[in-house]
C-alpha cells in the first residue's frame, strides 16, 4: 500500500510532509513524498533558511515517479501546503495522472493556506486556486474553520452554518468533507470540536482543549485520516482514530512543553491511542 504526498519540507520540526510521512509509515503505509517547499523550520518559529520550490522541480519529481511506471501501484494521494499555485497546479497534474493510473486511488487535499489566529499566511492567490483546482478534485478534504469559510465566502459560527458549508464544498467534487479546529458560540469553552460530513450524515467530536498547540496538528491529523481510512474504510472509524490519535500526540507535546509536536516520542498514539472518542451524530 502506498501513497503519494506533495506537501511541505522542514528540516527542524513535524509540519507538512516532515509529520504527514512519519504517520503514514507508523500505519505501515509506504509514503513517496514530493516537497513544495524546503524550509529550515515552520516560519512561525520567528524565521526560516530554505525557499518555495520552483514548480519545475516539483514536476520533475512527479514525473520520475511516474517514469518508473509506480503510479498504477499508488493507492492514495495526499495533497497539503503548496508554496505557491503553480506548484498547486502541478500537485493537480499529479492527481489527473493518479486518477488515470489507477481509478480507484482516493485523494485527500488538506486545503493549507491559513488559521483563525494569521489569517491567510500563505501566497494570495493559493486559496483561490484550491477552490477551483485542488478541492474539486479530491475524495477527502481536511480545512480548518478558516480555511472553510475561506473557500465558501460565509461566515461559520454555528453547527448549521458548518454544515451548510460543508455542504456546499461537497458538491464541487469531494465526497467527505473533515472541519478541523471548528468553534461555535454554543459550544462549550473547554473544548475543541471537529465535524465529519458525507453523503451518509454528520458527526460532531469533542476533545478537551489544549493550550498553545504546536504548529503541524493539521497535517498529522490529514495524514492520519488518510491512512485510517485506507486500512479500513470506514470514515467514522478513521475519522474517531485520527482525532484520538491526533489528540493524544497533542496531549504528550504539552505534557513535555515542547514547541513541535512530540511525535517520535508519542509515537504508538498512531497505532494504539490512549484516549478514546465517540463522534456524535449531529444529521
Amino acid at each position: 500500500m502506498t501513497v503519494l504526498a506533495i506537501s511541505s519540507q522542514v528540516a527542524y520540526g513535524h509540519v507538512g510532509l516532515s509529520a504527514g510521512v512519519f504517520c503514514l509509515q507508523r500505519l505501515g503505509i509506504e509514503t513517496w513524498p514530493v516537497p513544495t517547499v524546503l524550509f529550515s523550520n515552520h516560519p512561525g518559529h520567528g524565521g526560516f533558511k530554505g525557499r518555495v520550490l520552483p514548480a519545475e522541480e516539483v514536476a520533475g519529481l512527479i514525473e520520475g515517479v511516474a517514469e518508473r511506471g509506480l503510479l498504477a501501484g499508488c493507492v492514495g494521494l495526499l495533497a497539503g501546503y503548496m508554496g505557491s499555485a503553480a506548484n498547486g497546479q502541478e500537485a493537480w497534474g499529479a492527481i489527473l495522472r493518479l486518477r488515470a493510473a489507477n481509478p480507484k486511488a482516493v485523494v485527500l487535499v488538506d486545503p493549507v493556506f491559513g488559521d483563525k489566529s494569521t489569517g491567510v499566511y500563505a501566497a494570495a492567490d493559493l486559496p483561490d486556486f484550491f477552490r477551483q483546482r485542488l478541492v474539486p478534485a479530491a475524495d477527502l478534504i481536511t480545512p480548518n474553520q478558516f480555511e472553510l469559510e475561506r473557500l465558501t465566502d460565509r461566515r461559520i459560527d454555528s453547527l448549521d452554518g458548518a454544515l451548510a458549508a460543508s455542504d456546499r464544498v461537497r458538491k464541487w467534487g469531494p465526497r467527505t468533507v473533515v472541519v478541523t479546529s471548528f468553534e461555535r458560540a454554543d459550544a462549550a469553552e473547554d473544548v475543541v470540536e471537529t465535524l465529519l460530513v458525507t453523503g451518509e450524515g454528520a458527526w460532531l467530536l469533542a476533545t478537551p482543549r489544549i493550550e498553545r498547540v504546536p504548529h503541524g496538528a493539521g497535517d498529522m491529523f490529514a495524514a492520519l485520516f488518510l491512512g485510517y481510512w485506507l486500512k479500513h474504510r470506514g470514515e467514522r472509524w478513521a475519522f474517531e482514530q485520527a482525532v484520538a490519535a491526533t489528540y493524544g500526540i497533542l496531549r504528550h507535546t504539552a505534557d513535555l512543553g515542547l514547541a513541535e509536536p512530540a511525535l517520535i516520542e508519542a509515537q504508538d498514539e498512531i497505532v494504539v491511542p490512549s484516549h478514546r472518542f465517540e463522534a456524535e451524530r449531529v444529521r
